[in-house]
This record gives structure tokens, sequence and C-alpha cells, in this order.
């Protein structure tokens, strides 16, 4: 059986609760199974949502509240915001056991979440693919293992059999 990692664009370079569309995260889901019926996926915006509902009042006004801030030092962190980063840690450790980080990076718009779970995922020696027109960005060439401008592109490479080896 394969897993997937479904690494991507949430908050990009935005501020605060504004998050990009994540409907692209069915759409990949949707493509994966239809390739690989069996196939675990691995969502880290379900399992943020999922691992985080009970706290997520908290966690939205005390991140909230970073953005006032002059200086942060990870020690003294309100509880909900380290209960975030703990959370972040645990997805990289997941996208680096998964058998195929995905990577969604529309346009132009780099993602630090994202390039971080790719990092992982190819130093455990995973497929990393990226999904993006970005084939000039330095973190893109250094950690996909193949990089597709489309999911078009990306559907012929499930195809192809090449992520199975």
């Amino acid at each position: 059986m394969t897993s997937f990692f479904l690494a991507g664009l949430m908050q990009g370079s935005r501020n605060g609760d504004d998050t990009a569309d994540q409907s692209y995260r069915g759409d990949l889901r949707d493509l994966i199974l239809a390739h690989r019926p069996q196939a675990t996926i691995f969502d880290p915006g379900e399992l943020m949502a999922q691992w985080l509902s009970a706290d997520a009042d908290e966690l939205r006004r005390s991140h909230g509240e970073l953005a006032a801030a002059s200086v942060l030092t990870r020690t003294r962190l309100a509880p909900p915001v380290t209960r975030l980063v703990g959370t972040f840690h645990d997805l990289v450790g997941l996208a680096a056991t998964a058998d195929v980080c995905v990577a969604w990076l529309p346009g132009h718009e780099a993602s630090m979440g994202t390039a971080v779970e790719m990092y992982a995922a190819y130093q455990a020696g995973r497929h990393v693919v990226a999904i993006t027109e970005m084939r000039q960005n330095l973190a893109v060439l250094a950690t996909a293992t193949h990089i597709v401008p489309t999911l078009a592109a990306f559907a012929e490479l499930l195809a192809s059999g090449e992520l199975d080896a």
C-alpha cells in the first residue's frame, strides 16, 4: 500500500487567519485514489483540524497576539501556540514517513511549511512531487524528485508507475 502526504500552500505569506484556498486537497485526494484506490492519504489540513479542534478559539487568539509582539522567544510562547508548533513538527515527521510527499505550490507563491515538509521527505529518501510552475526555485529543485506543472501532469506521473519504485 502506498501512502501520500499532501503538503501544500496553507498560509504562505499571509497574516493571521488568512489562508489560501484549500480545495486543491480534495482534488489531489480524488486523483490519487483514482490511481491508487488503497492509498493512505495524510492531509495536514484535516489532521490539524482534528488534533487542535478542542483549543481552536484559544489558539486563534494566541496566534493573533503574535502580530503585536516585537520579539518572540520560543520558550515563552503561549501554551496554545506551543501546541501548534508541536503539531507542525509532528506533521513534518509524518511527511518523512509517507511514501510520496505531494507538494502543491500554485503560481509562484512559496510556502515555508511546505518547504520544510518537502525537505524532511527528501532527507528520508521519499518521492517528493512538486506541482508547481516554480522551475527555478532552489528549495523546489533541491528537494523534489519530480516537478510537474499541473494536476494533469501529476496524473500522468501516477499512471507511469515511477512513484511505485
